[in-house]
């Protein structure tokens, strides 16, 4: 008794430091980190500050509207929070903190369950310790840690049914599994295709697995029953689903898509080496169970398979977050270590006992020394030598194996770190906002403060989210207008891989340089091509007789920009200028055409200004196609991305000239008072084929007669395009209604404060908040 209360004692000992480390991590900077939790806090007071509940309407995030974020973990916190009167980040770390740590006590029930009690042990600690299920705290999956507890002590109650009777095994494991239902959709998804695999097998042959019919049939009662327990919210759930859900209502946004295939892909490779724990636990059931496919173990194997197996969605071009499927399949690899550890340091602590017990009588020691060795050989018994084995090995993973949040990661506060998002000034502005803002008002801001913004503040917020983390359709538009207004003032795409996008390339002041950029065939994410630099463009001329005067581009003020646009093309207009003459840039993208015409006016303000030279520059590429002329074409190539660029020069420039990764083109203007440099320029995909970019004459060799093709054809259609997709951040904004702007990247401050449209109303060292004049209801 007294030794089974010790371990007792270890146990909970494990599941204090749980918890503790957790909860230290979660507030080792005061806020907790992540801007999930934003999104959480949002659908907490969506739930309960509306008169008529709904689960299924968010009101704040990305700009409010259909929530498909299931309610479970909300109403549990909400609750606590109206109970304990916490501090809403407070209750959120705690609750989360508690229920990850009570995933320390529920590895133990099940791994002594279906291994053994010193196992157990082994795999409470490694819970513990697991840098996944913390990670997972830290970057605010609340719901999914709920889930990722609720799953395995479902399990664990399967698996000791005989130990019931059917009411209490009914009753307990229907609760849990209506609280899957309600609490986690993809949760419940696996959970359901693990236990109808298993299920599904046993039936085909139950004598092969040592369980009946009976048994496992059993196990789908409580599905059925739970579902039957939430059916009110899952009747409503499904079809908002069908209908809103990127993933499955059939008309996914393809936004959503291809971010999601381009940047969320996890390489086989990195999976691969998973699979192998399927036949080692077969093996190992052979070993306990005195054959390979034990119920309990196949249990185990299925989790493995049914996890991973998703995560190569992307072969099949399925668009999901292949990554959250990673985390089902991290507690059976902990209890695969586990027991591989039990396994190790038992087999160790036999050899070494048997060697001791053989060699014992034939040692020859020395009688001064014969008694202390032998005080020390019978104290280390066998028992103790498996002590010492099994405390290395979880020593060495902890210090050495990555899964585990040991040194390599700081003991945590490094992955803690990056996912930080709050601090002091920032929460500052939450309270400023919610202090000083009409609760209607609608904002918008980065994706991480944004998410905070809406949760904490309760107001409506357009969050710059990338498409890959957005999980319903009707966020897309929102989240990219928000990414678009933060970066730029106007885009014109031509919605084609072999037509480039063009942009004004930022802040309101410091730059507005048109901006060449491709449509990439391989990735969701156009890549910047050429990059005409006010900084290091220059302007020569004279005012009357006086000598020649010299000015960069960028040091002229900024007297207009606008967009326009037709059915057939768009077009960006920046005017700068002085008291002497104004320079203007006109790029026109035409619906079909390859080629983006960008037209430089310079114009006289007075009589007795003249014009005489113009320096233009052009960052590009570091791979240049020489053309036999190159004051009539250049060519470039991006060798990492097999994308291309061309630029042709309608008005010969006196010199063009090109160093790495850029052109200086040297215009002669011979003392005119009016002039005008075009040229045209596009840039798109190429042939991936590596042997066009193996060499200088290889690259020469394929893309000459493409740059001589495009001399004669430039302005010809290339294929029946659809219309062309213009923002205008002036007329998006009133289209919105958009109330505020809440920027912390300081270096896109000129963007907002020398624009008229908005004012500066807060700012600390952290954030700057700006109102959007005559939106503001």
């Amino acid at each position: 008794m007294v030794k089974a209360n010790k371990k007792h004692l270890l146990l909970m000992l494990v599941f204090i430091f749980a918890f503790i480390y957790r909860l230290v991590l979660m507030l080792w900077e005061t806020f907790p980190p992540g801007a999930d939790i934003g999104l959480h806090n949002s659908v907490i007071y969506s739930i309960t500050g509306s008169g008529n509940v709904d689960f299924l309407y968010n009101f704040y995030h990305i700009g409010g509207g259909v929530s498909l974020t299931f309610p479970g973990y909300h109403i549990f916190t909400a609750g606590i929070m109206m109970l304990t009167g916490m501090p809403e980040y407070l209750a959120h770390a705690t609750v989360v903190s508690l229920f990850s740590s009570l995933m320390v006590l529920c590895a133990f029930l099940i791994t002594r369950k279906v291994w053994s009690v010193s196992a157990a042990y082994i795999a409470a600690v490694l819970v513990a310790i697991s840098r996944f299920d913390i990670e997972m705290l830290l970057w605010a999956g609340y719901p999914n840690v709920i889930t990722l507890l609720l799953i395995p002590l479902t399990f664990y109650l399967y698996l000791q049914k005989d130990r019931f009777s059917i009411t209490p095994f009914l009753v307990s494991t229907s609760i849990l599994a209506g609280s899957l239902f309600l609490t986690h959709s993809l949760s419940a998804t696996i959970f359901v295709a693990i236990t109808f695999a298993v299920v599904l097998f046993s039936l085909v042959s139950p004598k092969r697995f040592g369980a009946s019919r009976k048994t496992t049939l059993y196990w789908l009662l409580p599905i059925i029953i739970g579902a039957i327990l939430v059916s009110l919210f899952l009747v409503q759930a499904a079809p908002a689903y069908l209908s809103d859900s990127a993933y499955l209502s059939g008309s996914s946004s393809n936004d959503i898509e291809s971010a999601t295939l381009s940047a969320r892909v996890l390489p086989l490779w990195m999976v691969l080496p998973l699979f192998a724990v399927i036949p080692a636990f077969l093996l190992f059931s052979k070993k306990v169970y005195k054959r390979f496919l034990a119920l309990p173990v196949f249990l185990f194997c299925m989790w493995v398979l049914v996890s991973l197996i998703p995560t190569q969605g992307y072969l099949l071009g399925l668009p999901f977050d292949y990554n959250r499927f990673l985390y089902f399949a991290i507690l059976p690899v902990l209890i695969f270590m586990a027991v591989l550890i039990d396994h190790g340091s038992g087999f160790f602590a036999k050899i070494i006992d048997t060697y001791r017990t053989l060699t014992r009588q034939t040692q020859a020691i020395k009688p001064t020394t014969h008694k202390r060795v032998a005080r020390i050989s019978a104290a280390l018994t066998r028992k103790k030598i498996y002590c010492i084995f099994a405390t290395f090995f979880l020593l060495f993973s902890f210090l050495v194996l990555p899964i585990f949040m040991g040194p390599t990661y700081n003991f945590g506060t490094s992955i803690q770190g990056f996912y930080q998002t709050m601090n002091q000034p920032l929460w500052d502005a939450i309270q400023w906002i919610k202090q000083n803002t009409p609760a209607n008002s609608v904002f918008v801001s980065d994706a991480l403060y944004g998410w905070w913004l809406g949760g904490f503040a309760h107001r409506p917020t357009l969050s710059a989210v990338d498409p890959q983390y957005l999980s319903l359709n009707r966020e897309v538009d929102n989240a990219t207008f928000a990414r678009n207004i933060l970066d730029t003032n106007y885009i014109i795409n031509n919605n084609s891989t072999l037509i480039p996008q063009v942009r004004d390339d930022g802040g309101y002041i410091a730059r507005h340089n048109p901006q060449i950029l491709v449509n990439q065939n391989w990735t969701y994410y156009p890549s910047s091509f050429f990059n005409f630099n006010s900084n290091a463009t220059s302007i020569m001329y004279r005012v009357d007789d006086n000598p020649q005067q010299f000015v960069m581009l960028n040091e002229l003020a900024v007297k207009e920009t606008r967009i326009e646009n037709n059915l057939q093309h768009a077009t960006i207009i920046v005017t700068r200028g002085n008291d002497d003459f104004n320079h203007t840039v006109s790029t026109t993208v035409t619906q079909g055409i390859r080629f983006v015409n960008i037209t430089v006016i310079l114009t006289s303000l007075r009589s007795g200004v003249f014009f005489d030279w113009v320096d233009i520059q052009v960052e590009t590429k570091p791979e240049q196609i020489r053309y036999n002329n190159d004051n009539v074409t250049m060519g470039f190539v991006d060798v990492g991305t097999k994308a291309f660029g061309q630029l042709i020069f309608s008005t010969t420039p006196l010199r063009a000239d090109y160093s790495p990764s850029t052109v200086r083109l040297k215009y002669s203007l011979q003392g005119q008072s009016q002039a005008q440099i075009q040229m045209l320029a596009t840039a798109y995909s190429e042939s991936n084929n590596e042997q066009f970019y193996s060499s200088q004459e290889a690259m020469n060799e394929y893309f000459i007669p493409i740059m001589t093709e495009n001399l004669k054809t430039a302005l010809k259609p290339i294929e029946q395009a659809s219309h062309l997709e213009v923002f205008d951040y002036r007329s998006e904004i009133q289209a919105r209604s958009i109330s505020y702007i809440a920027r912390r990247d300081s270096e896109i401050d000129p963007k907002f404060r020398n624009d008229p449209l908005f004012s500066l109303v807060f700012i600390n060292d952290k954030v700057a908040i700006y109102k959007v004049d005559g939106n503001l209801t």
